[in-house]
């Protein structure tokens, strides 16, 4: 197999830099020969170049006689390609992401840019979700990372105090380039630090924080569902040797859910007293979600809602978000620096 690997992903915020970490992995962006551009594109094409290491093949043990060679390949480069996408995604405020549902879907080509009262006129076709065009196959063979330092400069990085809580830019100002705050190299060296028993762990707090990215504009309330999920597995992790004692009364095991819940997020997150206070508020919305079947009001395509209590919705939603993403990122940073003092 190939060690260097080159691939088309995707965001909905344009990437007009690059984007390296060590010998694994970089981005920036594509101007391929050829390849299609248009005006009215929300999804855009960025570079994805990363290498594979040895104990990163996979080899799936079922399959068909005489493709095991093609099954390897795409069971490993789709795995790596996630992963970094996971990663990218969770530590900025963007969504990196690839079409990975191929069964295609009806709809109208746009042939032209502006086309008026003709596209009256067009008609539905079954499409393919695919980023293609004659040529490309073999623009994305390579044999070593391309270098990109002559042509763009690197990200712009923020300080992530201000990154993620000044004016943060999800995805909304599309003339506002991607940028990366500073953590972001040393939380990818405390990813790639990690022992074989916590990654799976990592990954799976990873998967569900960005399960609520994928899921924030179409199902607000699973996604704040998805958000939670994904800081109870890192308080999981942290609480991992807790042994619960029964009650005296009742004889039930008593887990103490959510003062571990507060710990954790005191811990990780700050410990104040509004700290206090909004993890004890936040922990009553995940419970009357859970509980009750609450559902944000604000995901109704049609509301009354003043818009005091919209916004204080769209508030409470963010700072779940966000929650989610921090749990895993200063787990990751902190325990990192306190397992390499030296």
């Amino acid at each position: 197999m190939e060690k260097y690997h080159k691939t088309i992903i995707f965001t909905k915020t344009p990437l007009t830099s690059y984007f390296r970490y060590e010998d694994k992995f970089q981005i920036y962006p594509a101007y391929l020969e050829n390849m299609p551009i248009s005006t009215l594109q929300e999804h855009y094409p960025i570079i994805l170049e990363y290498y594979i290491e040895e104990d990163e093949i996979i080899t799936p043990e079922m399959g068909i006689e005489g493709l095991e060679d093609l099954r390897t390949l795409t069971a490993t480069t789709v795995t790596k390609q996630n992963q970094i996408l996971n990663l990218l995604t969770l530590f900025t405020n963007h969504h990196f992401f690839r079409y990975s549902d191929l069964s295609g879907n009806w709809g109208i080509p746009i042939l032209k840019e502006n086309p008026g009262k003709e596209a009256n006129e067009w008609s539905s076709k079954w499409c393919w979700p695919m980023f293609h065009w004659p040529g490309l196959p073999e623009q994305l063979k390579i044999s070593k990372f391309t270098d990109i330092t002559q042509k763009y400069t690197r990200v712009t990085i923020v300080p992530f105090l201000e990154y993620y809580q000044h004016n943060p830019n999800y995805d909304t100002h599309k003339n506002r380039p991607i940028t990366f705050p500073n953590n972001t190299t040393l939380g990818l060296k405390a990813y790639y630090s990690l022992n074989a028993e916590a990654r799976p762990i990592i990954d799976d707090a990873i998967s569900h924080s960005i399960s609520a990215i994928e899921l924030k504009k179409m199902r607000k309330t699973l996604s704040v569902i998805s958000a939670f999920t994904s800081i109870e597995t890192m308080v999981n992790l942290e609480n991992k040797e807790f042994i619960p004692t029964k009650c005296e009364c009742c004889g039930q095991l008593q887990f103490k859910v959510s003062k571990h819940y507060r710990d954790f997020l005191l811990k990780y997150i700050g410990d104040n007293q509004n700290n206090k206070k909004k993890f004890n508020t936040l922990y009553g919305l995940r419970s009357k979600i859970v509980h009750t079947g609450m559902k944000f009001k604000t995901e109704y395509l049609w509301n009354n809602l003043p818009k005091e209590e919209k916004h204080k919705e769209n508030i409470n939603y963010f700072e779940v978000i966000l929650l989610s993403k921090m749990a895993i990122i200063n787990w990751l940073i902190i325990n990192y620096q306190n397992n390499n003092v030296t």
